[in-house]
């Protein structure tokens, strides 16, 4: 390779880089860079397990069950158990027992009963609640959204 060929060349790779430069600052003026008004994606940063739970909604909770946890849940008096347990008259009842359906060996072993400070915990995240338990559900971050649960399951007795 002759001297011009390689002038020509280093010329063209200058050239580029400025033609690249040229539209990246073109583009970072005509297209401002904007932070969402709501992250994409909400990770949980402090525990809020202490802070007591709002009023629940039982109207609205019956609709977040329906859309939910209907899909691997009966909630009526004599429904069985399918995927997860009848979550009929939940409150009251002991952790991880049940007649007619097997709960995972961590969900088991944790005692207490349901009421409505275990079941704000279950539903914020039930894998750190009992690690290891078969519910693929990641849990709810809105804690209004748990109160509202958690005042619809407390209409069922």
């Amino acid at each position: 390779m002759d001297f011009a060929t390689a002038n020509r060349a280093a010329f063209a790779v200058l050239l580029t880089a400025a033609a690249m430069g040229m539209s990246w600052t073109i583009g970072s003026l005509a297209v401002p860079d904007l932070t969402p008004a709501r992250p994409a994606l909400a990770i949980v940063t402090e525990d809020d397990s202490a802070t007591p739970l709002p009023a629940g909604n039982s109207a609205h909770g019956a609709v977040l069950v329906n859309a939910i946890c209907s899909r691997c849940h009966d909630f009526t008096p004599s429904g069985a158990s399918s995927a997860g347990p009848n979550l009929f008259g939940v409150i009251g009842r002991p952790v991880g027992k049940g007649t007619d359906y097997t709960y995972s060996h961590n969900l088991a072993a944790h005692g207490g009963t349901w009421d409505e400070a275990t079941l704000n915990l279950w539903l914020r995240h039930p894998a750190a609640f009992a690690p290891g338990t078969r519910m693929s559900f990641r849990g709810l971050t809105d804690p209004v959204d748990r109160a509202d649960i958690i005042a619809w399951l407390k209409t069922l007795h």
